[in-house]
């Protein structure tokens, strides 16, 4: 069994409210989470709203279910347990505003994965990590250009 601690800090040229408000639209993160969509279980993606993001291709793909458990909008927080069956752990999404069009995103991540062997955490938090950096990153240029077609 492996256990995956992730922690992501990146700046992004964005307004920490617009940033918060895509991390917390969780259908929408399959415009810039490479090969991901998310179906809705159950809520209206609040607290206690359940979902299913899904990472892959066909028989290739990783079912990711996961809760809602705490959101804060003033405070651009959110805490989400991952409740299996695959892998199951937290993850803690901070926005903080740096300048009006300027924030860091804190992206926390502790999972375990019962059918990775323990020699395979380095790797895979690694591999995470560069994942996660580059979603946050597609992010950024998503918003960017969503806001040119608005303009």
């Amino acid at each position: 069994m492996a256990r995956v601690h992730v922690v992501i800090s990146t700046d992004l040229p964005r307004s920490a409210d617009e940033v918060f408000a895509a991390l917390i639209d969780w259908p929408g993160h399959a415009d810039w989470v490479p090969l991901t969509r998310v179906r809705i279980e159950s809520g209206d993606g609040g607290v206690g709203t359940v979902f299913v993001a899904t990472t892959g291709i066909g028989p290739a793909s990783l079912p990711d279910r996961m809760r809602v458990d705490a959101l804060d909008a003033q405070q651009r927080s959110v805490q989400v347990t991952k409740i299996g069956p695959i892998l199951t752990g937290t993850v803690d999404i901070t926005v903080q505003a740096t300048a009006d069009q300027a924030c860091t995103v804190t992206w926390i991540e502790d999972i375990t994965v019962p059918v990775l062997p323990a020699l395979m955490t380095r790797p895979v938090a690694a591999a995470t990590k560069r994942g996660f950096e580059s979603s946050l990153n597609r992010l950024a240029r998503h918003l960017a250009a969503r806001q040119r077609v608005v303009s």
